[in-house]
C-alpha cells in the first residue's frame, strides 16, 4: 500500500501546531488573549517568489477565529482581514530573514491591537515556522507582550531556496498569545 506524503506532512504539521498550542496555552493561563487553531494566516505572492529578488505584491489574509480573553471576555475572534503591500526586492531567501514587523489585529468587538516586534523564521524538516515576538504598542492591551506564531508546510519554500521552484502562496496555522 502506497503512503500519501501530503497526508503525512499535514499530520506532522498538525502535531507541531498542537505542540505550539499546548505550550502557548500553558504560558497564557493568566494572559489577555489566546488564539489557537484552526486560526489561519495565508500569504500570496504576485509574482511568485523565486531565488531572484523582484518587486512583489504580498497579500496577507488573517483569520483568528478561535480566541479567548480573560480580561475582555467579549473577544472571541479577530475576523478575516486582508492586507496588501508591495515589497521592492523580495525572494524566497529574503522571506527567511529576521525583520522588524508591525501587525495589527482588529477584534470582533471593533477594538484594535497593534504589535511591534521582530519576525524570525525557521525552516526545518516539514515545517516553516514564523514567529513574531513583540510588544503591544497601541490599542487594546498596550504594554503587553505578544507572540504570534505561524506553522506551514516547508516543501515549497525549501524547493525555492534550492532553485527548484517558486512560492506563490503560504498557508499557515496561526496562534497568538498576548500577556
Amino acid at each position: 500500500m502506497k503512503r500519501n506524503p501530503v497526508i503525512g506532512l499535514f499530520g506532522v504539521l498538525t502535531l507541531a501546531a498542537a505542540a505550539v498550542t499546548a505550550g502557548t496555552a500553558a504560558q497564557a493561563a493568566a494572559g489577555d488573549v489566546l488564539c489557537t487553531a484552526p486560526s489561519s494566516d495565508s500569504s500570496t505572492y504576485s509574482p511568485p517568489l523565486s531565488l531572484t529578488p523582484a518587486s512583489t505584491t504580498v497579500t496577507i489574509t488573517r483569520d483568528l477565529n478561535t480566541c479567548t480573553s480573560l480580561s475582555v471576555p467579549a473577544i472571541n475572534s479577530a475576523p478575516v482581514t486582508v492586507h496588501q503591500v508591495t515589497v521592492a526586492s523580495y525572494s524566497c531567501l529574503t522571506l527567511l530573514n529576521s525583520a522588524p514587523t508591525v501587525i495589527s489585529f482588529t477584534w470582533n468587538n471593533g477594538a484594535t491591537t497593534v504589535v511591534t516586534g521582530t519576525r524570525t523564521v525557521n525552516l526545518a524538516g516539514a515545517a516553516l515556522t514564523t514567529t513574531v515576538t513583540g510588544t503591544v504598542t497601541s490599542g487594546l492591551f498596550t504594554g503587553d507582550t505578544a507572540v504570534y506564531q505561524l506553522v506551514a508546510p516547508s516543501t515549497g519554500v525549501l524547493a525555492c531556496t534550492l532553485g527548484l521552484g517558486t512560492v506563490s502562496r503560504i498557508d499557515s496555522i496561526a496562534t497568538l498569545t498576548i500577556d
